[in-house]
């Protein structure tokens, strides 16, 4: 599992985690907070998986703060994994309130959507993909 973190002004930036499962499942964790300073990094990282062609979930339930920025970079790679024919959902399960007041207040938490249990995700990234032709 491979974890960057780091802070600006003092403030702890947050984290990103990345679990591979034997059934070709990544899961991206975001933790802590998020906003502009990191959002290159995420979309870095969602770059990687998506060039990979692996399916993907990104979990927010450890993430305390995201801004519209983490959520343009979610928005794009949900898009971009579309276009793709690969599998991508996300997951926010029992997380921060601030985070889930973003996702409702947006409009985004149906429109993503955004899935309460991390089986419903796997599942919806099941669903999504499509076997190579």
């Amino acid at each position: 599992m491979g974890t960057l973190h780091g802070s600006f002004a003092g403030v702890r930036t947050g984290e990103l985690a990345l679990e591979r499962t034997d059934a070709g499942l990544a899961v991206l964790t975001i933790s802590g907070e998020h906003d502009l300073s990191t959002a290159p990094n995420l979309r870095r990282r969602l770059d990687i998986l998506l060039d990979e062609g692996a399916l993907t979930v990104v979990d927010l339930s450890p993430a305390t703060f995201i801004d519209s920025s983490i959520l343009g970079v979610i928005l794009d790679g949900r898009r971009r994994a579309a276009d793709r024919n690969v599998g991508f959902a996300v997951l926010h399960s029992n997380g921060a309130d601030a985070v889930d007041r973003v996702l409702e207040v947006t409009g985004l938490r149906a429109e993503l959507p955004v899935h309460g249990r991390r089986e419903d995700a796997r599942a919806a990234v099941s669903g999504n993909s499509r076997p190579p032709a």
